[in-house]
């Protein structure tokens, strides 16, 4: 008898969406995309709150400086400073974790899904939605524990998906001979190179802005893809997926959202132009007058006339 987990429900809910998901698309590597693309999506409206806090925290950051600066030697008085500076300009410097508490969770359930014992123990094995443990265990009668036997030395097609067995990891894939491992390697490459450019598109938009850098916060965004790329060696290639394409959902959403929201931020505040200030158009002269090349008034019309008349004589 295997001990629960207190994650155990989580997984069950993720097992049972990856059996609905598979029901009508016969493929579980497209259930598990369709199963990110969806849990991105609803967590869209976290993820645009924490896109603007970033905007916020990183413009206001000069005035979040002087006022540590000023306060350096008493932390009771900065953090009040802080608290009231945050409530005037209706900042809340928390939202940015929000989406975490979304993310963290869900990764770890589709992470915990694929994990020993295997995904039979979270799918249903009865209903409409069955097909999917019949396609990787053979039968309704079979247990999970036999079929986790099974498929540990013959894993069924069900469990295949472009060239990769979704149970097995880049750590697994290793013995088998370098062919088998390269579209597992590739796979992580991809995890890595795709968090590099969410990093890289986020960091081009406050240099564009003019927007000071925090320099750790800098240090830790370039460490984590190359961190989720390691710890992913280890991970099923069906949480792998859902890494790769959680980063690809995010550079799209970076490239529209982040885009916009950077525009209503930054946008010249009333009374103000932006560009270079336009020069005033001289009024025009007065009639019966005309305007030499420097500016100032020139004869008039009569004035050359009478001239003109006076030479003749």
């Amino acid at each position: 008898m295997l001990a629960a987990s207190i994650f155990d429900p989580l997984y069950r809910i993720v097992g049972y969406l990856l059996a609905f998901l598979y029901y009508p698309l016969h493929s579980l590597g497209l259930a598990i995309i369709f199963l990110t693309l969806i849990v991105m999506f609803v967590q869209l409206p976290l993820i645009a709150k924490q896109t603007r806090s970033m905007i916020l925290m990183q413009r206001v950051q000069p005035e979040i400086k002087k006022i540590q600066q000023k306060y350096k030697d008493d932390r009771q008085k900065q953090n009040e400073e802080l608290l009231k500076f945050y409530q005037e300009n209706k900042i809340n410097p928390l939202a940015g974790c929000l989406p975490l508490l979304l993310i963290m969770p869900i990764g770890i359930a589709v992470l915990g899904t694929f994990r020993h014992p295997g995904i039979q123990y979270h799918i249903p094995r009865s209903g409409t939605f069955s097909k999917l443990y019949v396609d990787i265990c053979g039968n309704v009668n079979t247990t999970p524990a036999a079929c986790g036997a099974v498929i540990k030395h013959n894993p069924p097609a069900a469990l295949h998906f472009l060239g990769v067995n979704l149970n097995w990891s880049a750590a697994n894939a290793v013995p088998e001979g370098f062919v088998t491992a390269l579209p597992y390697f590739i796979l992580l490459a991809l995890v890595i190179l795709s968090g590099w450019y969410q990093v890289r598109q986020t960091q081009s938009r406050q240099a564009t802005a003019g927007a000071p850098v925090n320099a750790q916060m800098q240090a830790i965004t370039k460490i984590m893809p190359i961190f989720f790329g390691v710890i992913s060696y280890g991970f099923s290639t069906a949480t792998t997926i859902y890494f790769l394409v959680s980063n690809a959902w995010r550079i799209g959403q970076q490239h529209f959202v982040l885009s916009k929201m950077w525009e209503e931020e930054h946008a010249p505040r009333a009374g103000t132009t932006s560009g270079t200030a336009q020069l005033k158009e001289p009024d025009p002269p007065p009639p019966g007058s005309s305007s030499s090349s420097n500016g100032a008034p020139g004869p008039s019309p009569n004035a050359a006339r009478r001239k003109k008349k006076k030479r003749k004589r």
